[in-house]
């Protein structure tokens, strides 16, 4: 028995792990046919995109799919190698030579690490092409980038983006999952008990410094930090530095760290070059440019732009830089580095990414008041054709300062007038109420509490 033969054989034998299911990001997965758009599950490293591939297969096998006709195939298997031109497209008859009633009755294909073979796309179109196949592949950015997936797919595929754990799916991993689904069904406010309030609001203030990482989330503190650490240094080693070359690994790390330890701040590439320029490494905007695409690339991190309608963007605002989770930050963050808030804001922002999957770009952006004082409020939410309003969302996790208060209304209080919105909202930790406020009134409403409300959810 050769090799192929033999891997093909022991994947039709293997039995998806137990697991806790993630939520969805396919919205709908077809049943076999000719031409079906196939599916690239992207993300950072370990965010969970094999397990997706594994959640499908359950959920095949209980909706009472023919176990034959659904065919889990990774792609880094070490066995395989080298890997050879052909040797996809031979995997695949070999699973047709073995199952030879999937031609007719269709398949599902679930390919893990597709980039590896270097003719995936010829592969994934000329089985959407000429079988009755439904496919999902997960791709990672150390070879491919989701641009060149995108690209070199011909518009036969459709990218979706698997975040790290959502506060909501962080419950279900903690072993809250039950009061976190109660509590997502429920409209209205001072619904939720007091106890559960409490005990929902320590589980986000956990969520903050573990972050979402699936992989981590059983380990001690110590043992999770080094573990995100070395995340970020995959990206960087992995991801980045063997698209951009090995001598750019230090100079790509100090990026990732500086992006990192900055999140929710604005992202200037032109400053951080002549720092980076003191300490003796050679840096300038288009080599911190092209890392930080690349970075972009990774998902280790995402860029915020500001609001505007004109067709070419100032060139004086500044991006702001958001992790792509909280845990990371806390994990290369320093130790005399306060970071609450940032990594509080990183959350808001992440949930508006998962509400506002499949929408138009730029739906989320930051806001300026065009005033002298140029007043910032952290996300106008909406599209212009959409029958919904913009939305004005200001995070702050803590406004006991008299000060910080102050600004915080003020701040939206005037953006509120000038976009023409009656109404705003203050994400906090755990403050609750209304601000009555000239022109309108602002709803303060802890972070727990709106990211599981349904009422909340933007659908």
């Amino acid at each position: 028995m050769n090799i192929i033969e033999s891997l093909v054989k022991e994947s039709l034998e293997f039995e998806p792990p137990e697991l806790k299911p993630r939520s969805e990001i396919i919205r709908a997965l077809p049943t076999p046919k000719l031409f079906n758009t196939y599916h690239i599950v992207v993300g950072m490293r370990r965010s969970g995109k094999t397990f997706y591939l594994f959640q499908k297969m359950r959920q095949l096998l209980e909706n009472g799919v023919d176990r034959d006709t659904i065919f889990y195939f990774n792609f880094s298997d070490d066995r395989l190698k080298p890997l050879v031109p052909g040797m996809g497209s031979a995997i695949i008859e070999e699973y047709y030579r073995q199952v030879p009633s999937a031609r007719d009755q269709g398949a599902y294909f679930l390919l893990d690490e597709i980039q590896e073979l270097g003719d995936w796309q010829a592969i994934l179109q000329r089985v959407s092409e000429h079988e009755k196949a439904t496919m999902v592949v997960t791709g990672s950015s150390s070879k491919l980038s989701s641009e060149e997936i995108a690209t070199q797919s011909r518009g036969r595929s459709q990218s979706h983006l698997m975040l790290p754990l959502s506060f909501l799916e962080y419950c279900s991993f903690a072993g809250e999952g039950a009061l976190a689904r109660d509590v997502s069904g429920i409209t209205g406010i001072g619904a939720v008990s007091q106890r559960d309030a409490t005990r929902l609001s320590g589980l986000f203030s956990s969520y903050l410094i573990a972050g979402g990482f699936p992989g981590v989330q059983d380990l001690i503190p110590e043992d999770r930090i080094e573990m995100l650490q070395g995340y970020v240094r995959d990206v960087v080693a992995r991801d980045v530095a063997e698209r951009s070359g090995r001598g750019d690994i230090a100079l790509a790390n100090q990026l990732a760290l500086f992006a990192l330890r900055n999140t929710g701040c604005d992202l200037s590439l032109n400053k951080l070059a002549e720092q980076l320029s003191d300490l003796g490494y050679q840096a300038y905007w288009k080599k911190l440019n092209d890392l930080s695409h690349l970075m972009e690339q990774a998902y280790l991190y995402r860029l915020l732009p500001e609001f505007t309608m004109r067709l070419k963007p100032s060139t004086t605002a500044q991006q702001k830089v958001y992790a792509i989770d909280p845990g990371l930050v806390h994990a290369v963050s320093r130790a005399s580095q306060q970071d609450l808030g940032k990594r509080f804001e990183t959350v808001i922002y992440l949930e508006l990414v998962r509400r506002l999957a499949g929408r138009r770009i730029e739906t989320v952006s930051s806001y300026t008041v065009p005033s002298p004082r140029r007043e910032k409020v952290d996300f106008l939410v909406g599209d212009a054709l959409s029958r919904e309003p913009y939305e004005l969302v200001q995070a702050c996790a803590d406004m006991s300062s008299d000060k910080t208060r102050s600004r915080e209304l003020g701040s939206l209080s005037l953006a509120m007038r000038a976009v023409g919105l009656d109404c705003g909202k203050i994400i906090t930790l755990d403050e609750e109420g209304t601000e009555h406020v000239e022109g309108g009134t602002i709803d303060i409403v802890p972070a727990w509490r709106w990211i599981l409300t349904s009422s909340n959810r933007q659908s």
